[in-house]
């Protein structure tokens, strides 16, 4: 198959996938349906200024000579190998349980605040979710911990007298049939606000008070974004 070829094959499939994410049915120009998915999709967000490129790219290679459509020009393997990598990106499942930490340790009430933070440490976490009887009470980071360790009065002894005491961290729970596009679009609005996402917690239902399937903190997006670029 020639760079075109895969080139053709892989602009439909971009089509299609656009197609389906806004739920076109009529005829709809390339160009318009990267607008009107820019602002729906990450993927295509990202990959803006190259689908540009590429739609004018390919009314370059195809020439339509009466009902035929004849190809005069051949991508370069640059080219081609990457409309391809955004392809495949589209094509991807992008449940939120491909990109979760999984299964998701946590900590009760009642812990000991040195064996939660030794738990934090083997797991190279900052932050673990605190659970009583499947319950969320809350989060435990690392911060508070510190803020605990250089106070003159350490009477607390327990992950429920540190939490007590501290800030309430900012969770959002997803149900764990969500699109990866939420956890992404969450993090991004809250930085925007200055007001930092903890992490986000995926539960069967999306439920708080449900044993939690999966997490992602801020620390994740780096990892989950280098697979989109």
């Amino acid at each position: 198959m020639t760079n075109a070829e895969r080139f053709l094959d892989a602009y439909a499939v971009i089509e299609r996938r656009m197609r389906e994410i806004i739920r076109e049915t009529r005829y709809t120009s390339f160009s318009q349906l990267l607008h009107n998915c820019a602002s729906r999709n990450q993927i295509i967000a990202m990959n803006q200024q190259s689908l540009r490129e590429y739609n004018e790219l390919r009314n370059a290679i195809v020439h339509q000579r009466g009902t035929e459509n004849e190809i005069i020009a051949e991508p370069a393997d640059s080219v081609t190998q990457d409309i391809e990598r955004i392809a495949r990106l589209l094509c991807m499942d992008e449940n939120v349980m491909n990109y979760v930490t999984k299964p998701v340790r946590v900590v009760s009430l009642q812990e000991d605040i040195m064996d939660a933070y030794v738990l934090m440490k083997k797991l190279g976490t900052s932050k673990i979710p605190v659970y009583e009887d499947n319950l969320f009470k809350g989060v435990l980071t690392i911060e508070m911990i510190a803020k605990w360790a250089v106070e003159d009065n350490k009477q607390a002894k327990t992950v429920e007298e540190i939490l007590s005491s501290s800030g309430e961290e900012r969770v959002l729970f997803l149900k764990k049939s969500a699109r990866v596009r939420t956890v992404i679009k969450a993090f991004e609005t809250s930085l925007d606000h200055g007001s930092v996402l903890s992490a986000v917690i995926v539960s069967e239902r999306g439920s708080k008070n449900a044993r939690p399937l999966g997490i992602i903190t801020l620390a994740d997006l780096p990892r989950i974004l280098s697979t989109m670029i």
